[in-house]
């Protein structure tokens, strides 16, 4: 949900919501006495008056409402805590109401819409006390967090800090604290149950409803949950008196609020009348309705248990478009597999209509796939008649813009088979909204490895067709002069990052995603650090009034922020130096080197690895032996065995970014430097650590978990195969080790796929074609060359041109995003290393520009290595 909440305030970029333009009623007290003041902060508007300060922390108050009486509710509230000089807080519009109450929103914020501070506890139970008595009549929300007082049904209360204190953790983001009962500074836990602190008691003589969840009642026992959402969660469970299998949806009182207002009860009430109607007339058309109840404040909805693997589960497990290693008899028989599930669909779909029904929200999670083969739909949250108003709870990507449903009802139930087929060849869904011309380059991409029936290539576009000239060239023009078109194709996207470059805008210089707004803004990996180096490598000329917007906000953030290469300090102080802003560079990084933070981290991305390495860059700004030294001193610190496990963060993961692979990157240079070849030999058994962990099966092509508990294998920069392979290359150039000769050439096949489902440099296309050309530079492979090249052409089908240049989605592709971790800056970076692989580099570039493109130091170590 988190990627919603900044997608709102923007159609082309993530913001802050604070900044949406139409943010619905607005809510304040009626009355407000003299010398009490508000200011608003992201959803909340809060208020406070000269004189009257917060402690640390305390009892939070927390007040729930119906969303028709929040003003009501808020009324009474500002009213008491006016009177007795309270600070509060209150949801500021009611477009954050959706957001907080949201079916998809988290559920530790549901229902906290006014929020009292009290200055001990004797206050709090007095606020309290009269809260309960005024509101006696009112109804609202049960906040999972907290405890209820007394027999309200809206005033909670729960420990908390109140003044915003956090832990700054390595990857940039923070965690709230408080002191507990014995005054230690613990983790400020906000979980969807009630907690207190070691050391605090609960004074109010709590009534928290059912002490805790049943496991069965009403004549059905629950298995396991299946998922949870704001508006209640679905379980597999049992009939009790027969044991057949059924599935339970529940539905909380007064939340989960679709975007049309409804409650997750309202659609549960309604769910039930349909089924019962629809199993009625047609037994086979839905599951079949069991049971409907009501159980405390909560309401469950019982239906038979339909065995099956949801769609998006399905394609993953079986689309060969990922799995190079899949012949053409796997690609057939997949695209055969496809027409006969939608086909299927499409008669069930049919069948609804005749009814007098609309489906309203055919996407991935509502179509289940049974060990057959064959589909199922599932969950009528959002059926309804024909006839009647929409519910706005479609999937994103699978409901159509209004403006399509027109007088045809039924269009969203053809509109969301479309977007399944897309699904299953390739989900560019967002691109293909914006410009319906890349998806011709995703056939064409599609072509080379399966040919896809006519018939279903006719319903991936049946909305998303076509019209006019291409702004951007075809597949067979790009195929036919690639370096051209990939070079025009690398300028525009340098062209769109300047456009989007404002050195007046309030929060960020570049748009960023919403990990930049969780971390900060100015950093390497999601902020304007990151986009710079991007520009400067590709040779970009840029106005000098964005460098110095950069340096003020670093400097300005430098206190608040972790020391690592790409979240944090020493990658902002080795863009700085790169830009001649030395002192300032050397300045960042001795904190960086001292930073509490750079100890409880080895890795390159947040530890010291990173550091290491950025002290080794500026030695080859400056030539200040002490830069060695002290990178010498930190990496020969780090651990091994299950010390330094303990030091890659939680888990024990993999990868360049946060494994032993990334400690191994910063030893390579480390060694040519000093000419101390046990950095390169320890380098070389952190390797062969990573390549110890390499998951058998399903590959010729070495793939690797993510950690010691994650088992997803994946083959992009930051964790999986392209980050070993750069590795791997560079260490076989520097020493020859055997193991790692026989494994380079195993780690290239699985990069060489051209769809990845986001085009980014991190993690997704970008930054597997980087690893080809990269790869091809370090040992003058000319298939790699090849192949990368192959990769940027792929590049086109998720281009979006504008009259500005050339966007592509950020991370979660709901934005555009200017970002080197998954935005249009990763994707330069990699255009333009592939015209340098592709023996196609520009004439006049300056000095610099193009080596070292992703933190390597080749040209330190080819330095060192000559003896200049």
């Amino acid at each position: 949900m988190i990627e919603q909440t900044y997608a709102m305030a923007d159609a082309d970029y993530y913001a802050p919501v604070e900044t949406l333009a139409d943010r619905g009623r607005e809510y304040g007290p009626s009355k407000v006495p003299d010398g009490w003041r508000s200011h608003d902060r992201y959803l909340w508007r809060s208020w406070g008056r000269a004189g009257v300060t917060l402690p640390d922390q305390g009892w939070k108050v927390h007040l729930s409402a119906r969303a028709d009486r929040i003003a009501d509710v808020l009324d009474v509230v500002a009213d008491e805590c006016f009177a007795r000089d309270i600070p509060f807080k209150h949801v500021a519009a009611s477009r954050f109401v959706l957001l907080l109450q949201h079916k998809h929103a988290a559920r530790t914020q549901s229902g906290k819409l006014v929020v009292a501070y009290p200055a001990d506890e004797r206050a709090a139970a007095a606020l309290m006390s009269a809260l309960a008595a005024r509101l006696e009549s009112e109804q609202g929300q049960f906040i999972l967090t907290d405890r209820r007082f007394g027999d309200s049904q809206v005033v909670h209360y729960r420990y908390g800090s109140f003044t915003p204190r956090r832990r700054l953790l390595p990857d940039g983001t923070g965690t709230p604290v408080l002191r507990d009962g014995h005054g230690r500074l613990v983790a400020d836990r906000r979980e969807p149950r009630f907690h207190l602190p070691d050391g605090i008691t609960d004074p109010f003589a709590p009534d928290s409803g059912p002490a805790g969840k049943a496991t069965s009642f009403h004549g059905f026992a629950f298995d396991h949950a299946v998922r949870h959402s704001n508006g209640g969660g679905a379980y597999a469970g049992r009939e009790t008196a027969t044991g057949r299998k059924v599935f339970v949806k529940e539905a909380r009182d007064h939340t989960g609020l679709s975007w049309d207002g409804s409650t997750a009860v309202e659609r549960g009430r309604r769910e039930w009348d349909t089924l019962r109607a629809l199993h009625e007339a047609h037994p086979t058309i839905c599951p079949e309705p069991i049971a409907y109840f009501r159980e405390w404040e909560h309401e469950f909805l019982v239906t038979e248990f339909i065995e099956g693997v949801t769609l998006k589960s399905w394609v993953a497990a079986n689309s060969p478009v990922t799995q190079v290693e899949a012949g053409p008899s796997a690609c057939e028989r997949y695209t055969a597999d496809c027409e006969a599930i939608i086909t299927a669909l499409e008669e069930q779909l049919r069948t609804l209509h005749a009814l007098g029904y609309v489906f309203g929200d055919v996407s991935p999670g509502n179509v289940l796939i049974d060990a057959e083969g064959r589909p199922r739909l599932v969950d009528f949250e959002a059926a309804r008649g024909l006839r009647d108003k929409g519910v706005s709870v479609a999937t994103d990507g699978y409901a159509p813009p209004s403006h399509l449903v027109k007088d045809d009802p039924a269009v969203p139930d053809h509109y969301g088979i479309s977007a399944l087929v897309r699904l299953m060849l390739g989900p560019t869904f967002a691109v293909a909204d914006r410009s319906p011309h890349s998806l011709e380059h995703l056939r064409a991409d599609l072509a080379e490895r399966m040919t896809v029936p006519p018939a279903l290539w006719e319903r991936a576009i049946r909305y998303h067709r076509a019209e006019g000239p291409a702004p951007l060239p075809g597949p067979e023009e790009v195929a036919a002069d690639p370096r051209r078109h990939v070079r025009a194709l690398r300028d525009e996207v340098a062209r769109a990052l300047l456009a989007m470059a404002d050195p007046d805008r309030e929060h960020t210089l570049f748009p960023t995603v919403p990990d930049g707004y969780a971390t900060n803004t100015v950093c390497v990996a999601y902020g304007s650090a990151g986009v710079l180096h991007a520009l400067r490598h590709s040779g970009t000329t840029v106005d000098g009034r964005l460098v110095e917007r950069f340096r003020r906000d670093a400097l300005a953030a430098a206190g608040s922020l972790p020391p690592g290469l790409h979240v944090g300090l020493a990658g902002i102080a080795w863009v700085l130096a790169d830009h001649g802003h030395l002192d300032e560079a050397r300045d960042l990084l001795a904190t960086a080197t001292t930073h509490a933070l750079t100890g409880r981290r080895a890795g390159f991305a947040e530890g010291v690895a990173g550091v290491a390495m950025t002290h080794l860059a500026l030695f080859g700004h400056t030539g200040d032996q002490r830069h060695v030294e002290t990178a010498e001193r930190l990496l020969s610190a780090l651990p091994d065995g299950a010390e330094l496990s303990g030091l890659l963060g939680q888990d024990d993961p993999t990868g360049w970014l946060h494994g032993r692979c990334g400690i191994a990157w910063a030893l390579l240079p480390l060694a040519a430097v000093t000419g101390n070849t046990a950095h390169l030999a320890r380098g070389v058994r952190l390797l062969h650590h990573e390549l110890d962990r390499a998951m058998p099966g399903g590959s010729a092509s070495p793939h690797f978990p993510a950690s010691a508990t994650d088992r997803r294998s994946m083959p992009y920069l930051f964790c999986g195969t392209a980050g070993m392979l750069r590795a791997v290359a560079r260490y076989n150039a520097a020493c020859g080790d055997d193991r790692l000769a026989a494994v380079e050439s195993d780690l290239l096949p699985r990069l060489r796929t051209t769809y990845t489902v986001m085009p980014g440099l991190y993690q997704g296309l970008a930054g597997l074609g980087f690893a080809l050309a990269d790869h091809a530079g370090v040992s003058g492979d000319r298939t790699s060359a090849s192949d990368a090249l192959r990769t940027a052409r792929a590049l086109f089908k998720y281009a979006v041109p504008g009259d500005t240049g050339v966007r592509f989605h950020g991370d979660k592709a709901k934005r555009f995003s200017a970002d080197l971790w998954s935005g249009g800056a990763g994707i330069l970076l990699f255009l333009d290393q592939v015209l340098d692989a592709a023996g196609a580099p520009d004439a006049g570039r300056a000095p610099g520009a193009g080596e070292d493109r992703l933190f390597s130091l080749d040209r330190l170590s080819g330095r060192a290595r000559s003896g200049a």
